[in-house]
């Protein structure tokens, strides 16, 4: 088992987050049908049956850029991340919007308890969601040996700046 050092409650919220996003952008991407169902292993997360990456790119991918949202979700400049899915002409055709209008430094206690269970609650209505259930259209469910051509995840800050850890946003 994994030993984590002692958190700030701040801390500590920022880490549930991000972890929950990790766990859902692998979700909805499972739930596209973007990649085969081989690509992805069966987990349990806060006791509900959900979907991981099991190909090392698109696993690493996903981390790294949940990952990298950590330091500006815990300073509280976070207002959006989304999952963005593209077109073979790069136009977007579909995203998935996650609104993080949480304030760590409001000095305003999220419990605990409470954060996981609207977690667990989101994470079990995802895979009934009316939208993920139905694929992407005709010729987006094919495999790519390009993640990136698939989807990207965006961040949005205040002021209308935005962030993603794709080649897209270059």
């Amino acid at each position: 088992m994994e030993r984590r050092e002692p958190q700030t409650p701040q801390g500590e919220t920022t880490r549930i987050l991000v972890e929950f996003l990790e766990v859902a952008v692998n979700s909805i991407v499972f739930l596209k049908g973007v990649y085969p169902s081989g690509a992805f292993e069966r987990r349990r997360y806060m006791n509900v049956v959900v979907h991981k990456a099991r190909h090392p790119q698109l696993k690493e991918y996903i981390h790294s850029t949940v990952t990298a949202l950590q330091p500006f979700i815990q300073k509280g400049v976070v207002e959006t991340v989304a999952v963005v899915f593209f077109n073979k002409d790069n136009i977007p055709i579909e995203k998935f919007v996650f609104n993080l209008k949480v304030n760590q430094l409001s000095g305003l206690r999220v419990k605990e308890i409470d954060l996981m269970f609207s977690l667990r609650s989101f994470l079990m209505k995802l895979s009934v969601s009316e939208p993920l259930t139905k694929g992407l259209p005709p010729g987006m469910d094919e495999m790519t040996t390009d993640i990136f051509s698939t989807f990207s995840v965006w961040m949005q800050m205040g002021n209308n700046r935005s962030f993603s850890d794709s080649p897209r946003a270059k």
